[in-house]
């Protein structure tokens, strides 16, 4: 087993995901594929004037919003992913970017948060 001491630690970043309401259990399953160890999914009310919203036909402006911590390193993969999604499952809508994480405190919280087991196995508590 290797280690730990001597693995070189992944940049984590927070992505941020905003989806239509309804759509949120969806992406956030989608999201764990992608090694999102911690997430908080919220549901909120859009910015949009309710008589624009009646104007343009929309049902209403809510939204789920998907707060993940993932591997910078996925970013790209996840943001490809997540195109297609949007596309294909939630008619074009949606919205993702991403936050850098400048400091995980303590080697068990960034072993969860990177999901990197073997930072954490054999740690007491």
């Amino acid at each position: 087993m290797e280690n730990p001491a001597n693995i070189a630690p992944s940049r984590l970043v927070l992505l941020v995901t905003v989806v239509n309401k309804g759509k949120g259990t969806f992406f956030a399953d989608f999201l764990k594929t992608f090694e999102a160890n911690l997430q908080l999914s919220f549901v909120t009310d859009g910015t949009v004037q309710s008589d624009l919203i009646e104007f343009l036909g929309l049902k209403d402006n809510r939204r789920s919003v998907i707060f993940s911590v993932v591997k910078a390193e996925r970013v790209d993969a996840i943001f490809a992913a997540l195109e297609e999604r949007f596309r294909d499952i939630n008619n074009g809508m949606g919205i993702a970017f991403t936050v850098p994480l400048s400091s995980v405190i303590g080697k068990l919280s960034y072993g969860f948060l990177s999901n990197e087991p073997r930072l954490v196995e054999g740690e007491e508590a």
